[in-house]
This record gives C-alpha cells, sequence and structure tokens, in this order.
C-alpha cells in the first residue's frame, strides 16, 4: 500500500492571513502629504522657471537662485503644511502601534498604497 498525502492527513494549507484595513482617515491623511509634497514641489519649479526667464544669462546664476522674500514665505508655508501633515501621519496610533511592532515599514508601503493605488 502506497501511502498518498491527502487534505485529510495534513489539513487544510493555511492561507494568509488577511492584511488589517487601515482606517480611512489615515489614508487621507496620507493623501495630505502628498498633496503637500505637490505643492512644495510645484512651487519650486515655478519660481524656478520665473527666475530662468527673468535671469537667463550664464553669469545671471546668482539672481537665478536668489529667490525674493515672497517666494520663500510661499515656499516656508507650503514647506510648514507638509511638515505637519507629515507629523499627523507618523502621529496617528496605528503607526504608532506600527513602530513598536516592528513593523512600521510594511505599514508605511500599505499606507502609500492605499493612497494612490498600486505601484
Amino acid at each position: 500500500m502506497t501511502f498518498v498525502p491527502t487534505a485529510l492527513t495534513f489539513g487544510p494549507t493555511p492561507a494568509a492571513a488577511p492584511a488589517p484595513a487601515l482606517p480611512a482617515e489615515l489614508i487621507a491623511l496620507q493623501r495630505a502629504v502628498l498633496t503637500a509634497d505637490r505643492a512644495v514641489g510645484d512651487h519650486a519649479v515655478a519660481v524656478r522657471n520665473r527666475r530662468l526667464t527673468a535671469f537667463p544669462g550664464p553669469e545671471q546664476a546668482v539672481q537665478r537662485c536668489t529667490w525674493e522674500p515672497g517666494e520663500q514665505l510661499e515656499f516656508d508655508r507650503r514647506w510648514e503644511a507638509y511638515v505637519r501633515a507629515g507629523a499627523a501621519v507618523r502621529d496617528h496610533p496605528v503607526l504608532v502601534r506600527a513602530r513598536v511592532l516592528g513593523v512600521e515599514a510594511a505599514v508605511l508601503r500599505a499606507i502609500r498604497e492605499a493612497a494612490t493605488g498600486p505601484a
């Protein structure tokens, strides 16, 4: 008689445990981070383009790189919004717990994917 393993001898194959659902407010916070990041980048690119147009010559490199006070203030305002948005994500109880459990990187990846869709 030959022994043939079956589901009865080994039991059912364990399925991977489903990942816990992420709270909608945490996904919304991550979307706010992405929006704030985009706002910072958009402003920096707009300033760069304006200054490149205004000071195109190679001898005008300093003028291209020296922002007007209003440009800098707007950048600082957008940067602070980005920093606050990031802090809200980091301080969310789900992320605090993930940090304690040593799974923060995986949870951050899941949050980013939920906020943006699969890569």
